[in-house]
């Protein structure tokens, strides 16, 4: 009797331990323990387990075959499948698939949490097919609207490809030559992706809907080394409604001569968002026509919508170097066949740098749909750091380095952007902060207002503010910028250079507002404009509708708006450097209604602010002498900034 419990004892301590998938049903046979997660999903598509099914990982798994989870109906009957891992446990599910996923899954309702603690975000679960041979990991298929996947959940996971010539993450529709599928309520987050040709692949067929409410936030998809992504971060086509935010990308392998894409809306992509991401470390080391876009949207009009609809906003866009020939080199590209309706606004692009020498070009941000009414706002970006090698015989984009370029269409407007050209080419060129090409060629089609374009590289030759192979018809306005450059020339239009404010005035047309300032920065890395040394450009833009706060979110002075991204307020100067550089008279001080003003040369405006730095008053004086109204101002103390021809004077009154 003994022998026979102690053998049964054994059968059970061998049956738990070799158990590494546990199912939990509320329906069906409630529990069931098996060694690979493809056995539970077996047993559930046999109608085994039903109802509310979850499943806890307690050991690794090895898999032979795919896990194929079927789509809820007939035999097989389940409400929801969650899959985590149990309590304090860290696993590992593998399998060498040779060209198929460790995982497929066709159904809705369903969770994959990685984390093994209630409510947690530690990846404690990985998923990873070790076979060298178009491998991939996890794939959600859904051929049919009515067999969609809805209500998807995959976090806090490990997903890592064994060779990164497929996809790891997937959903589509299952075809050898993929058309789209169908899902819906997706949320992807705080996964790593590793070693994939795309890290996160989304191909929804083009319907009103189709792909609603997707979100895909917080992933790192910036493993580097024997890890590293190969082309794409995450590639979404075809869907309606989007949101990617929050993630992590870069650190792509180098060698292989493509355009490594960060975050890439293709055709039919609508009503999406691109929002707070950062992408670093992409490029080419080789000498072939690879290149890298930082985020690229090519939606077209062919989508459940005919305008596109996307926001691209508040994304972080650093260090890109490549060597190679590549037709694309830049931290936004924009473009697409009839493209319309994009919002470009808040981003900061820094550091993309070309050293072919055979001079081949590198771009901040790159507008080219074909739409002649784009309706593309493209506001409060921070563009620095971009160059090229070099290459002087013209002022081609793919010759040279450029903070913005508009390359095709019309209906962009160009709104408060701040653009530093800081980092020398390595031979002469023609770089500048703005380049209109000759591909645009619709009258009309830009406008162009309160941005600060400035060059102030080094090397010799050009180095322009603006250039434009376009006519000045192209420009519906331009007007409130300020332009300079370190160069002999400040632009260039019409096959000419354009040395001052006033040539850029006739050359371009507009530009009565605009000014030849050296702005002051905070610092080399930080574009805000110091509150010290830029009097000139204080308060000299003109508001517009479309852009009400800066990049910081702040509000935008509803009548005299900052250049650039960043509102700022000059410092006036304290009351005694005042009385020791004063020209200015003003009198009676204390007042009591009218301030009278005069000074020995011609005065143009006047603004009086209170203690706390806000303005109160502003009036245009245009003579030698003056009067403000300040019979409504509260009794208390004033500064009178005077903003005369030969400068700006500062000094306090007192009103009783």
């Amino acid at each position: 009797m003994r022998k026979i419990l102690f053998c049964l004892m054994a059968i059970l301590v061998s049956s738990n331990f070799y158990s590494q998938v546990n199912i939990s049903a509320t329906a069906g046979t409630a529990t069931g323990t098996y060694t690979t997660l493809k056995g539970a999903f077996d047993a559930i598509n046999a109608g085994t387990h039903q109802g509310a099914i979850t499943i806890s990982i307690t050991a690794n798994t090895t898999e032979t075959a795919t896990a194929s989870l079927n789509a809820s109906g007939g035999a097989t009957s389940y409400t929801s499948v969650a899959i985590k891992p149990a309590t304090g446990v860290t696993a590992t599910i593998s399998g060498d698939i040779a060209s198929a996923p460790l995982v497929r899954i066709q159904g809705s309702n369903i969770t994959l949490d990685g984390s093994n603690a209630a409510s947690g975000t530690t990846r404690d679960l990985t998923l990873t097919n070790t076979s060298t041979t178009a491998p991939q990991v996890l794939t959600f298929i859904a051929a049919s609207a009515a067999a969609a996947n809805t209500n998807i959940m995959v976090k806090n996971l490990n997903i890592i490809n064994g060779m990164n010539n497929s996809s790891a993450l997937v959903m589509y529709d299952g075809a050898a030559t993929p058309t789209g599928g169908f899902f819906n309520n997706v949320t992807i987050q705080n996964n790593a992706v590793k070693k994939a040709y795309m890290g996160i692949y989304l191909f929804a067929a083009t319907a009103a809907g189709n792909g609603a409410n997707t979100l895909v936030t917080g992933n790192d998809i910036s493993a580097s080394g024997a890890d590293a992504n190969r082309l794409g971060g995450i590639y979404v086509q075809g869907a309606d409604g989007v949101t990617v935010s929050n993630n992590t990308l870069g650190n792509f392998e180098t060698t292989n001569a493509e355009i490594k894409r960060g975050i890439w809306f293709a055709t039919a992509t609508v009503n999406s968002s691109i929002i707070s991401n950062t992408i670093t470390n992409l490029g080419y080391t080789g000498t072939g026509a690879g290149g890298a876009s930082g985020i690229t949207i090519t939606s077209g009009s062919t989508g459940a919508s005919a305008v596109a609809n996307i926001m691209v906003s508040g994304n972080t866009i650093s260090n890109f170097n490549s060597s190679g020939t590549g037709s694309l080199f830049t931290g936004i590209y924009a473009g697409g066949t009839l493209t319309t309706g994009m919002t470009i606004i808040n981003n900061k692009i820094n550091g993309v740098k070309n050293t072919n020498v055979s001079g081949y070009g590198a771009q901040g941000i790159y507008l080219s749909t074909t739409s002649l009414i784009s309706n593309t706002l493209v506001a409060n970006n921070i563009v620095s750091g971009v160059a090229g090698y070099g290459y002087a015989t013209t002022g081609g984009v793919n010759d040279n380095g450029n903070g913005i370029v508009v390359a095709a269409g019309g209906g962009y407007k160009l709104y408060y952007n701040t653009v530093v050209m800081n980092v020398s080419q390595t031979v002469a060129g023609r770089p500048s902060a703005l380049n209109i090409t000759s591909g645009v060629t619709g009258a009309g089609g830009i406008d162009i207002r309160n941005n600060l374009f400035v060059n102030t590289q080094t090397q010799a030759g050009d180095r322009y503010a603006i250039y434009a192979g376009a006519a000045s018809s192209v420009f519906s306005t331009i007007n409130y910028n300020n332009f300079y450059s370190s160069g002999t020339n400040l632009g260039y239009i019409g096959g000419l250079a354009k040395a001052t404010l006033a040539d850029i005035q006739a050359g371009f047309g507009g530009n009565v507002n605009s000014l030849n300032v050296l702005p002051v920065f905070v610092s080399a890395t930080d574009f805000h404009l110091s509150a010290t040394g830029n009097a000139a450009l204080d308060n000299k833009g003109t508001p517009v509708v479309e852009v009400t706060l800066d990049a910081d979110g702040n509000i935008r002075n509803a009548l005299t708006p900052d250049l650039g991204s960043f509102e700022f307020t000059a410092a006036v100067l304290a009351v005694n450097e005042a009385a020791k550089k004063n020209t200015v008279n003003v009198y009676p001080n204390p007042v009591v209604d009218y301030l009278y003003i005069n000074n020995d040369s011609r005065i143009k405006d006047i603004e009086v602010y209170n203690v706390s730095g806000q303005r109160i008053l502003s009036e245009t004086i245009n003579a030698e002498k003056g009067s403000v109204d300040l019979r409504r101002a509260a009794a208390g103390v004033y500064i009178l900034k005077v903003n005369t021809e030969k400068g700006s004077q500062s000094l306090k009154i007192i009103k009783k």
